[in-house]
Formats: structure tokens, sequence, C-alpha cells
């Protein structure tokens, strides 16, 4: 036997002991892919809701996710089912809008806004304030000592009682930068009629604070000569801060409102989140499964 045959019957045992792994190999993926389907299958039959997020969202083939869900039934099931225990769970939450085939909005009772607070993600599935209004909660909520957040009030009010002021001083304090402003141009001519081929880097010395200052005093003219010469700019500003104040009033009043029906059914915002995470853990059967761990 010579040694390319040798060779070749080599490379033939290598190419079907290679082929004989990629059969097992391939047949373990498979029959793998098999035991996900019946168990995906099985949990979605006794709608197990813990297994069929732990298969979903986890082992089983995109190919099989897709197909499965193709016309959304994956995401009807879970968002009915996220619904229907939830709402059993906290019966004043009440539906209010529907984000997509997952995602939907709930609000606390009913009252005379009705906005949605609450969110629910049905495939992940995840339970949360809504971002704007948590945005909302963090400004207006009360302390934890029970006072009011008024430094937003406080600010513009301070800001509008700037303004009156200016708007009564404005003619007074125009005249006194306008007389300012002669009496450093004055004294700027006198120090440029000293200026000789020999002494010019001294003068540019001593003109370069007065021309600071004349910067300064200049921006301040442009300030107070609004004042004079608009006589609609103070008013214009003063309703700009008196919406401002209405608007803040009014999300702080609708926030207040919010925080009242928080605590009438859940006891505090505190006890709100702790609830929900409890039966988010309930639903998907966390908590049983830190039981089995203990």
């Amino acid at each position: 036997m010579t040694e390319e045959t040798i060779d070749q019957q080599s490379e033939v045992t290598e190419e079907a002991s290679s082929f004989d792994e990629i059969k097992k190999v391939a047949s373990a993926n498979i029959g793998q892919m098999l035991q996900d389907l019946q168990a995906f299958e099985g949990a979605i039959k006794s709608e197990s809701i813990p297994d069929i997020y732990r298969i979903y969202n986890g082992r089983l083939h995109e190919e099989l996710k897709r197909t499965s869900n193709q016309n959304h039934e994956i995401d009807r099931l879970l968002t009915q089912k996220i619904h229907d225990n939830f709402t059993a769970r906290f019966p004043f939450m009440v539906h209010k809008e529907k984000i997509s085939e997952t995602m939907n909005y709930y609000t606390i009772s009913e009252y005379y806004r009705e906005r949605p607070m609450i969110g629910i993600d049905a495939s992940i599935p995840e339970i949360f304030i809504i971002p704007k209004i948590d945005s909302e909660w963090q400004r207006f909520m009360p302390r934890a000592d029970g006072k009011m957040r008024n430094e937003e009030i406080n600010a513009l009010e301070a800001e509008l009682n700037e303004l009156e002021a200016k708007g009564i001083s404005a003619k007074s304090q125009l005249e006194k930068v306008n007389a300012e402003l002669k009496e450093l141009k004055n004294q700027e001519a006198a120090i440029e009629n000293t200026k000789g081929f020999f002494n010019r880097g001294k003068v540019e010395e001593e003109l370069e604070p007065l021309l600071k200052r004349r910067g300064e005093l200049e921006a301040k003219q442009a300030e107070w000569q609004q004042y004079v010469d608009n006589r609609q700019f103070v008013a214009q500003k003063r309703a700009t801060y008196e919406a401002q104040m209405k608007q803040i009033r009014l999300a702080r009043a609708l926030v207040e409102k919010e925080r009242r029906l928080i605590t009438k059914y859940f006891g505090g915002l505190t006890e709100m989140t702790e609830q929900i995470d409890e039966f988010l853990a309930n639903y998907t059967g966390q908590t049983r499964e830190v039981r089995d761990d203990e």
C-alpha cells in the first residue's frame, strides 16, 4: 500500500468521523428544540405563566419564537393574563390606554383628570411608574416630613418681585448709568489726548480698565433701556411668570390628588412600590424559586 493510498484512507476516516460528530450535534440540537417546544406547548396549555416566561424569554429558539408569536398570539396571552391577575389583585386599577401589543397604561381609580400613572410591559414582564408621571412626582410630592416642595414657586415669585422693582426704578437707574458713561467717555478722551509715540503703551494700559468698565455699563444701559422704551416689556414678562406659576400650581394640585389616591388604596408611595413588586414576584414565580433555593 502506497503512502498516497494511506493518506487518502486517513482523510476518508477523518471525514466520516467529522460527519458523525456533526450528526450527533445536529441530532442533539433538534432534540433539545423539540423538548423546548413540547415544554412551551405544555406551559401554554396549562397557562403556567412562570414557565411561559422562563422558556419564551430563555432557551426557546428564535425561529420558534417568531413562529409561535407570528400574529401576536403569545403577546395577547401574556397581556391578558397579567391584566386579569393585576386587576384581580388591585381591583381599583383601571385600564386607560393601549400603547402596543404588550404595553398598557393604567390609572388608580377614576377621578376628574383620569391620566394614566402605571405602565405594564407584559413581554418582560415589568410594572413601572410612567416616566413623565414619575418626574412630576419627584418634583411635587411632599417631602418625607410632609412639607411641600415650594422651591420653583418661590424662585418665580422672587423673579417677579425683581421684575416689578426694576420696572419702577428703570428710569432713575438708566439716568445714573448714562451719567457714569458720559463721565467715563470724558476720561477716555482726556487720556487719548496725551497719547504720543513714546507713551503709547502707558496710555493703552490706563485705558484698559476704563474700556472694561464701559462695556459693563453699556450692557446695563441696554438692560434698563428696554424697561423705559417698551412699556409692554414688564407686562409680558409678568404674564410669563404668572403663567408658569399657574402651571406649577395646577401640576402640584394634580400630584397631590394622586398622592391621596395612592395613600387611600396602598397606604403610601413606598407601600405601593412594595405591593406591586410583591405581586410581580408572585406572578412570575420568583417567590417560589427563592423558597425552593432556601
